[in-house]
Parts: structure tokens; C-alpha cells; sequence
């Protein structure tokens, strides 16, 4: 608690002088989806004035945890691995992040899979303390046109035919062999941190059973890069996930911070 309560002044403190940008898409009946999960559905229930005294709302919806802008536990490709609830907090809220632009590469292919080369460009990553890694690939621009976001044109519960991009097993071996000890999450703005192709979620696998957690579905990643002092520079993330009893991934609000008290990897 006195952990947290530290990280709390400490977002605090650097508020007089952040900009907030959020990183979440809304949800609603029309979000994109990843097509094996249950789609959002939004029911309106009541709207009403009771006995013309007082309003009063309530709504209710059904989902699969992996739909919007959400977080997969690690438990959701490894039986060893912590789920939703057992994430740390300490690896939520405050975290050093940095964005790895590839949308060049991915306009070019969009079954593009980001190499370690593309990671070795944003180099040497000077953290000492836990950090997240995100991925713009430009695919948000796509997220309200299921067809043009999937790659797909069908409706099926199939995941075959879908295409965007994603990380190569080679980046996702390379992220957990020199940053493993550091590295709490990767994040993307496609469905998926592996490429539409994959068969065998193969970049889960290795970087969830190491307890690097996954945000997928990420917006507004442009907006954060236009506000940075420069493309490298580090910001703070507060990822914040529902807190679900045994869960493989969860809806959650991404936050950045950004703030001229933070530039080179440092907290000043």
C-alpha cells in the first residue's frame, strides 16, 4: 500500500505539468473484433424518472474478455502464469514506455512482422526500472471497418484469412532474452500482438509465459508521437485493466502522461 500510495503523489506531482492522452477506443456494438471471441453487446435497460422525482440509468452488456482495448494476462497462453487479478500493480500504474514506429513497413505489407531490426533502431533502451514496449503500426485508422481491420471480408467465427501486422518470433525471442527482467508489457494497435497469419500465437506463447502481459487494440499512439520532444523519447503509461477472478485478459484504460519532467529514459 505505501508502494502505491508513492506512485500515486508521484502521478501527482507530475499532473501541473502533464498532458494525458487516452490510448482506449470506445466500446460499442459496432467494435472490431478478433473473430473466435464474443462480440460486444450493449443493451440500454432503463432510462427513466421515478415517480417524477428522481433520473435513474442502467444498462448491461455481454463480451469476451479479449475485445477493445483490453489486456491478455499472461495466464491466457500459459497455465503458470499469472491471470488477470494476480498482475502486480507495480507493473500497471507508472510505467516508462516507449513507442516503436513501423508504419512505413506495414503500409508497404500489411502482413508485416516487426523484426528485431526495427526494435534494434530504437536503441540502446537506458531503463532501469520496469518499462513497456508499444507498437504503431498505423492500424488504428482502420479499427471503426471490421473488414479493412481484420483483413477479412467474412463474418464467421474463423480466425483463417486474417491480415495485419504483428511481432515475428524472432522480435518476440529477442525482447524476453535482453529485457525479460524489465519488460512488462508489449502493446499494439492491431488485434493482436502476433500477425493475422499466425497459426500458432506463437508470440504470445513466448512472451506470456515469461509474464509480459499483452495490450492489444491501442489508439491514438499518432498522438502521443506528435506531443513527444522527440520520436525516441520515454513517457509514462497507466494501464488500468477490471480486475477479474481468474481472468486471461480484460477491457482496460490505457493512459499517457506526458511531460517535460521526463525525457532520456529519466525521471529528473
Amino acid at each position: 500500500m505505501k508502494h502505491f500510495a508513492a506512485l500515486l503523489l508521484l502521478s501527482i506531482e507530475y499532473s501541473s505539468c502533464a498532458l494525458y492522452v487516452d490510448l482506449t477506443h470506445t466500446l460499442s456494438n459496432k467494435t472490431s473484433y478478433f473473430p473466435t471471441q464474443t462480440r460486444f453487446n450493449f443493451t440500454e435497460q432503463t432510462a427513466t424518472w421515478v415517480n417524477g422525482n428522481y433520473f435513474y440509468a442502467s444498462n448491461t452488456f455481454q463480451t469476451s474478455e479479449h475485445i477493445g482495448t483490453h489486456l491478455d494476462a499472461p495466464y491466457h497462453f500459459s497455465n503458470t502464469s499469472w491471470t488477470i487479478d494476480q498482475i502486480p500493480i507495480e507493473r500497471l500504474i507508472s510505467i516508462d514506455s516507449l513507442i516503436i514506429d513501423v508504419r512505413k513497413q506495414c503500409k508497404q505489407n500489411k502482413n508485416y512482422e516487426i523484426t528485431v531490426e526495427d526494435i534494434k533502431q530504437y536503441e540502446p533502451i537506458n531503463l532501469n526500472k520496469y518499462f513497456i514496449i508499444l507498437f504503431y503500426t498505423g492500424w488504428d485508422v482502420y479499427y471503426s471497418n471490421q473488414s479493412m481491420y481484420s483483413g477479412r471480408i467474412s463474418n464467421d467465427n474463423s480466425p483463417d484469412g486474417l491480415q495485419f501486422p504483428g511481432l515475428s518470433v524472432k522480435a518476440a525471442d529477442y525482447l524476453v532474452k535482453k529485457y525479460h527482467q524489465k519488460l512488462v508489457g508489449v502493446g499494439i494497435d492491431t488485434l493482436s500482438i502476433d500477425a493475422g497469419q499466425s497459426k500458432q500465437f506463437d508470440v504470445h506463447q513466448i512472451l506470456l509465459k515469461n509474464n509480459i502481459y499483452g495490450l492489444e487494440n491501442v489508439a491514438s499512439l499518432g498522438t502521443v508521437l506528435k506531443e513527444l520532444s522527440q520520436p525516441t523519447a520515454y513517457f509514462i503509461l497507466h494501464v488500468l485493466p477490471i480486475k477479474i477472478e481468474k481472468g486471461t485478459g480484460a477491457q482496460c484504460r490505457i493512459v499517457a502522461v506526458i511531460q517535460d519532467k521526463i525525457s532520456n529514459g529519466t525521471v529528473q
